[in-house]
């Protein structure tokens, strides 16, 4: 797989003033006791279309729907070490991208074989993790981290990864 240099021309990549909303969400966040930074866990996901169609969630308890397996199909493209957004993936699946915030918010098969945690806002702000945006962004954080990316003490990625570690090359 290929990533896509981050430009300021791609349209996937917003470069732009911070978000005062994220920069008070972090600032707001709490540091939880313990670090989840595990990015090797392996959960069984389903290939075949069968299987798809009878697999329950183990996070709601309900069937995953197409729409979330097509999101986890992009994220699972992702890799280690780089980034991609919200907006990225849903213009990909000619979605938007709170569906896509939602799909990966519900993701049942986290750390692998579906990153979620590689998946930020297009300002490069962490964004939320497992529908939390309070403490388990500090996961996501330490995660990222474990792979290689770096963070500003305001939750955005460095400026040095912005530009090499972005990823839009979905198929």
């Amino acid at each position: 797989m290929s990533s896509a240099v981050a430009t300021s021309t791609n349209k996937h990549f917003v470069s732009k003033a911070r978000s005062a909303a994220h920069t008070k969400l972090f600032a707001a966040a709490v540091v939880p006791d313990v670090i989840d930074d595990d990015v090797e866990t392996v959960i069984e996901y389903p290939e075949i279309e069968g299987a798809r169609k009878t697999h329950l969630s183990t996070k709601t308890g309900r069937p995953v729907t197409e729409f979330q397996y097509r999101v986890y199909d992009a994220c699972r493209q992702i890799p280690a070490g780089h980034f991609s957004t919200y907006k990225a993936i849903a213009d990909h699946l000619s979605s938007g991208p709170r569906a896509v915030g939602n799909a990966l918010a519900m993701n049942p098969f986290a750390p692998l074989p579906i990153p979620c945690h590689r998946v930020l806002t297009s300002d490069c702000y962490i964004g939320g993790f497992s529908g939390d945006k309070k403490s388990k962004i500090f996961w996501k954080k330490a995660k990222l981290e474990k792979e290689g990316l770096s963070f500003d003490d305001s939750g955005y990625v460095t400026p040095k990864h912005q530009q090499m570690q972005f990823f839009d090359g979905f198929k």
